[in-house]
């Protein structure tokens, strides 16, 4: 079952030993299309993102990637691989990175009409090859260059 609410505020928030916030995410995949489903950033009006947010302590690693993907786009769908881990903001100073992203690939088998981040952000279908052209983080260029369209 899938809440109807999204989770708020960084009270379960996970850490790294260092202190860099450890995020999850997904690459949400149409196979068949060859497609991509990315949503709209909330900070940066325009900006196509990945869906991803914080992994909190009562979750897996894959459990807060599918929940991610499900509030901001809803999506539900089975996780297929894990595309790594990559480090973003590194800090000049301490040469800590500010977040690591964990990114799995995810096969899309449902999109939901009504979920948690419905009124926040839009959602849509990118080829595979728009998707890399229009994602401008670095980190979500990678998890694509790593996901199973990348290889044809």
């Amino acid at each position: 079952m899938h809440s109807s609410v999204a989770r708020e505020g960084r009270q379960k928030q996970l850490y790294d030993n260092g202190g860099s916030r450890l995020v999850a995410g997904c690459v949400p995949v149409d196979k068949k299309g060859r497609r991509i489903l990315l949503v709209e950033s909330t900070k940066n009006d325009g900006e196509w993102v990945l869906p991803k947010g914080g992994w909190e302590n009562d979750e897996s690693q894959e459990e807060a990637a599918a929940r991610e993907t499900w509030e901001e786009a809803g999506v539900i769908g089975k996780i297929v691989s894990n595309l790594g881990e990559f480090e973003h903001k590194m800090n000049k100073r301490t040469g800590v990175p500010e977040s690591i992203f964990i990114f799995f690939e995810m096969e899309v088998e449902r999109i939901e009409e009504h979920y948690p981040e419905k009124k926040k952000r839009a959602r849509r279908w990118f080829s595979f090859e728009d998707a890399k052209q229009i994602v401008s983080k670095k980190v979500m260029r990678k998890a694509l260059e790593q996901c199973s369209l990348s290889r044809g």
